[in-house]
């Protein structure tokens, strides 16, 4: 089910395992943020066609970073969808299939996403890599490792929304951040969000890669780190 909660931009809700998030956006152009696991893609397919566009219909995926239940739904969509997926250069070679991540990232957790990744399918879709700072249309992107090396957070000034993927995950209507067994470096991950806070223009709108999107958006991320 895809649930419009700011203007061009619905917030689908996938079931499956830890409930990743996926959203989309209008601004003129069609963008997929994140892309649930592979077993989302009926719910994703729907929640498109709720927000009234097809796979077809989308211009760019944004990845905020390579976990499986992030990418995972993007071979399923094509070739319906066709169309550049864009994801920090630190973290495409796993999206891209030139590696598989690490066996001991993550307290050795990082052993499962190894051993899943050699199941996953991936896009056959071009990968573009990018930087700290890019402009992606109205997104800007925000280097923020921690949860993974080359983790980024998006932030759409004019829809007055930041995509957060996994820096912090909504509970309770607050932020928290991610923590020590599921990221690289959890202390890094906090320091993510401070800087974020730094750089990033004050929109009203977070949304977290788990959880329901929170209004009150740099009030909420303040409090996660405090």
């Amino acid at each position: 089910m895809a649930t419009q909660f700011a203007d061009g931009v619905w917030h689908v809700d996938c079931r499956t395992r830890d409930m990743p998030n996926v959203y989309v956006v209008d601004d003129g152009t069609c963008t997929l943020v994140d892309a649930g696991w592979p077993g989302d893609e009926a719910t994703v397919r729907a929640g498109l066609d709720e927000a009234g566009f097809g796979p077809a219909d989308v211009d760019r995926v944004l990845l905020t970073h390579y976990d499986a239940d992030h990418v995972g739904t993007l071979a399923g969509l094509t070739p319906d969808l066709d169309a550049p997926v864009f994801v920090h250069r630190e973290d495409a070679p796993y999206v891209a299939g030139e590696r598989r991540p690490p066996w001991t990232a993550r307290n050795g957790l990082e052993a499962l996403h190894r051993l899943y990744y050699r199941r996953l399918a991936l896009p056959d879709l071009p990968v573009r890599r990018i930087r700290d700072g890019d402009d992606l249309g109205g997104f800007r992107a925000y280097h923020t490792p921690g949860h993974t090396p080359g983790h980024v957070a998006y932030v759409h000034e004019g829809l007055d929304v930041a995509f957060l993927g996994d820096l912090a995950y909504a509970k309770g209507g607050d932020l928290q951040p991610t923590g020590r067994i599921t990221s690289y470096d959890a202390r890094q991950v906090e320091e993510s969000i401070r800087t974020l806070l730094d750089r990033m223009p004050r929109v009203e709108w977070v949304c977290p890669g788990h959880g329901p999107p929170l209004d009150a958006g740099p009030v909420r991320l303040v409090q996660a780190v405090e």
